[in-house]
């Protein structure tokens, strides 16, 4: 049997017998221990492979104590300390070798001239470090000679090099100065993670103070003080400094403010933090607000000053009572100086990362209320009626204001009011010439009338001879170098352009589009309704609610299906795979432009399927008798929605570089279109691209199967 080589080296002739090798520090040692396998215990002496003196050392009890030495090759010291119950302290000092060929003073990062390094410990850990060149003189870690150190600087401070000034570091603790020896700052760790900055002034005093806490929350006690040329931060000149409490990132609690010389001019009650889940479960804000300053006052009796504000901005929008929600705002909120207000609201409306916490607590702070309520009601989801009160409540505040118009004209086209968006927008154009042109064209496409395809009238004439679209579309995979797996996908479902479901079945299907858009024109009158539009008919109903296709429901409105279709094994693996086929509405909280997407694409997908079979227009299947121009059609489809993925995927640059062209909708070129009309292009596209692979594969099972819609 074979004995492992042994990686021993041979004993150099400079290793005493005694020596015994020390794997794990490479190296040949001498050490008393209290009998086999004890302590070590009193001197230790390390020898290198070549024989030469490494080191001298002490151990008590198995730990380093005590003064060491390390040598270069050539017997000179290379390192002197000590220990301490086996960690370094005080200071070590690390020599350069005369020659250069010994032990370095550093593994990395030694600056150019350093001959020695100087480092102080306390109880293992590292205090201090300092190069220095033949001179003795402090080193830079370019080279260059360090700054003196000014008087007055405790002990062990060092040269930080990025701030340019001096740092002192601590266990938990670093603190900074200029160049010239002025206090600047200083942080504080703890074990829990959290960590305080204070900030001090000339004369060494501390003029500001927050902690913050893991997540970069601030937390714990705040204290501000500005200096005496400083501007003024609030309204009333008189405030110079300020108290109070952060919890959660929140500012909570009692808040104090005064002058210079320390005397109170203020106090105020912040209230308390809010859950994220705050517009959920606070009465605030609730769909119905019958008193809302009776609920304002109680909230703020029991310290929820945030939510107090809320239903004061609803009852005061309510009742155009913009006085009383200012006088409300006085008692709770210590304003700004107008410039830190606007500067502090500008960015909460500009911020694509603040959440109702954050824009609430910037509303108690003293952000602009005009603009906090206005980010208030572009972030709140859905379209709740607390949404309009407070956009109304920002108006209020800053009647005309265009941007706050901007958000009400998005807000009240989310809820299906037309004619309210597009009188925001002529109150925008008004203020700003040429300002209302993009919310006018959101709302134009929003509030589009339902229509056949256009791309109709491109088919005409078109035969299965037509090659253009089909050889396009079938060379895509290869030509977007692994994008275009919807186009592998679709080609392996095509069985040569026949249609490959039976008359009920696309009777059915046309059921279900039918059923669809019945739910989804119910569901938008809902919301027109709810918008405060009247739906009896006399104003007569506009063109975008989804057209009348209840012809295709002689027998009423059909099941829509959800359930999970187990296929049969796999041949080659045995593999079991479930399909999941989903025709079900999910209406509860859906805006009107996202169900007006919906129908659009499942009018699209109707409309096509009408014609697939021989119609030209949306009428009851009663045969069926495909045009000649059906492949070329799908292929026309399936090519599309992959040009609109690559739109949204990457801005239509593999599109650019495989030169696969573009295409119009609605009069747009896709590579000029903006994100929502993307948006919409895509969800028609896919949603007629699934009919079709329907319609035309014997083996799939519905349009709405999710290894179709989610290819």
């Amino acid at each position: 049997m074979e004995q492992a080589e042994s990686t021993v080296p041979a004993r150099a002739a400079g290793v005493p017998d005694s020596g015994v090798w020390n794997e794990s520090l490479g190296k040949w040692e001498i050490v008393a221990t209290d009998g086999p396998g004890g302590v070590r215990e009193g001197e230790c002496l390390r020898y290198r492979t070549d024989g030469t003196l490494y080191s001298r050392s002490h151990f008590v009890a198995g730990l380093e104590d005590g003064p060491f030495t390390v040598y270069h090759p050539d017997g000179s010291v290379a390192r002197q300390g000590r220990y301490a119950a086996g960690r370094l302290d005080g200071l070590i000092s690390i020599l350069a070798s005369p020659d250069g060929q010994g032990e370095p003073l550093r593994a990395c990062c030694v600056p150019p001239g350093a001959t020695r390094l100087e480092l102080t410990f306390r109880s293992g850990e590292q205090l201090h470090e300092v190069f220095s060149d033949r001179d003795g003189q402090p080193l830079l870690g370019d080279g260059q000679l360090r700054p003196p150190v000014p008087a007055g600087l405790p002990e062990l401070v060092s040269f930080d090099e990025h701030r340019g000034g001096w740092v002192r570091r601590q266990s938990g603790l670093e603190t900074f100065w200029t160049l010239e020896g002025r206090p600047l700052d200083e942080r504080q760790w703890f074990p829990d993670g959290h960590w305080v900055t204070r900030i001090f002034d000339a004369a060494g005093a501390v003029k500001e103070e927050a902690g913050t806490d893991p997540q970069r929350r601030r937390v714990g006690p705040y204290f501000r003080r500005l200096d005496p040329d400083a501007p003024a931060v609030y309204a009333d000149p008189r405030i110079r400094q300020e108290r109070g409490t952060f919890e959660d990132g929140q500012a909570v609690g009692t808040w104090t403010f005064l002058d210079a010389a320390g005397e109170l001019v203020r106090e105020i009650d912040r209230g308390s933090p809010v859950a994220a889940n705050v517009v959920e479960t606070s009465p605030a804000f609730a769909p119905e607000l019958p008193d809302g300053w009776s609920t304002a006052r109680a909230l703020a009796a029991r310290g929820r000053v945030r939510e107090a504000l809320c239903a004061a901005a609803r009852a005061a929008a309510r009742a155009g009572d913009a006085e009383g929600l200012r006088a409300f705002l006085a008692a709770h909120v210590v304003a700004l100086a107008p410039e830190a207000e606007r500067e502090r609201g500008e960015v909460l409306v500009q911020s694509s990362e603040i959440d109702v916490v954050g824009a609430l607590d910037a509303l108690v702070s003293g952000a602009e209320a005009a603009s906090a309520f206005r980010t208030l009601a572009a972030i709140i989801p859905g379209i709740p009626a607390v949404v309009f009160d407070l956009v109304e409540a920002a108006l209020l505040l800053a009647p005309g204001r265009p941007a706050i118009h901007v958000t009400r004209g998005l807000v009240r086209a989310q809820a299906g009011d037309e004619q309210g968006a597009r009188a925001d927008a002529g109150a925008i154009e008004a203020a700003v010439p040429g300002g209302a042109t993009s919310l006018v064209e959101y709302i134009d496409f929003v509030f589009r009338p339902f229509t056949l395809p256009a791309w109709w009238d491109e088919l005409a004439g078109a035969t299965e001879s037509a090659a253009a679209p089909v050889a396009e579309a079938s060379e895509l995979e290869e030509k977007t170098e692994g994008e275009g797996e919807d186009e592998e996908s679709a080609e392996s479902e095509e069985p040569a352009g026949a249609i490959a479901q039976s008359l009920e079945a696309i009777q059915h299907l046309a059921a279900v589009y039918a059923t669809r858009l019945g739910r989804l024109g119910t569901a938008l009158r809902a919301a027109r309704a709810r918008a405060g539009r009247n739906t009896s008919g006399s104003e007569g109903e506009p063109v975008w609610l989804p057209p009348d296709v209840s012809a295709l429901l002689p027998e009423g409105p059909v099941e829509l299906i959800h359930e999970t279709v187990t296929c049969d094994p796999v041949p080659e693996t045995g593999a079991i795979e479930t399909i999941e086929i989903d025709e079900e509405l999910a209406l509860e909280g859906i805006t009107v432009p996202a169900l007006l997407a919906q129908a659009h694409a499942d009018h699209a997908a109707l409309a096509w399927l009408c014609w697939a079979i021989g119609l030209r227009a949306i009428e009851p299947p009663r045969a069926i008798e495909p045009p000649a121009a059906l492949l070329p059609a799908m292929q026309m489809i399936v090519q599309r929605h992959w040009r609109a993925q690559d739109r949204v995927k990457t801005g239509g640059l593999i599109a650019l570089g495989k030169r696969v062209p573009g295409f119009e909708w609605l009069g747009v070129g896709i590579d000029d279109m903006p994100d929502h009309m993307v948006t919409g292009v895509l969800a028609e596209l896919l949603a007629v691209r699934s009919m079709f692979l329907w319609l035309l594969s014997p083996d799939t099972l519905s349009p709405f199967q999710d290894d179709i819609t989610s290819a």
